[in-house]
């Protein structure tokens, strides 16, 4: 009866062990994992917090049915944006555009046009421009 006992005794204790090795290196991983992703939370709100656009103009033209919006925006945050990668909204309809044969990166200071083509409708509109970040400006124009 010594022997069982001994061996049971061992047989928990080396469960214990390999339990306890296991379980420190999960929680270790799951630590780095937590870490990463604070790190890249801080890198996207210090990138929204930099980040800011302005509608300087958006001009209508073509009105036989319908129009073209042609949309003048200036980059005033410090970050650099892709302007190949912003939504257009008008009047709540997500839009797709066109812009000059120029690089995608958009830096500071910077104003650029976008075109949105085969929009209909008379009246003020509105129009909303967001960035990849999630920040935005609205404008308005009348047809």
């Amino acid at each position: 009866m010594g022997f069982e006992l001994s061996v049971v005794a061992v047989i928990f204790f080396i469960s214990a062990v390999l339990m306890g090795t296991y379980s420190y290196t999960m929680m270790g991983t799951s630590n780095e994992l937590i870490d990463d992703a604070s790190a890249e939370q801080y890198r996207m709100q210090l990138s929204k917090l930099q980040t800011d656009i302005e509608i300087v103009e958006s001009t209508a033209d073509g009105f036989e049915g319908t129009y073209n919006l042609t949309v003048s925006l200036t980059n005033t945050g410090s970050e650099s944006l892709r302007f190949d990668r912003m939504n257009v909204i008008v009047d709540g309809n997500l839009e797709s555009y066109t812009y000059d044969n120029v690089a995608a990166t958009w830096t500071p200071s910077e104003t650029r046009n976008l075109t949105v083509t085969d929009l209909s409708g008379s009246g003020v509109h509105r129009v909303k421009v967001v960035t990849e970040n999630g920040v935005s400006a609205y404008g308005s124009y009348l047809v």
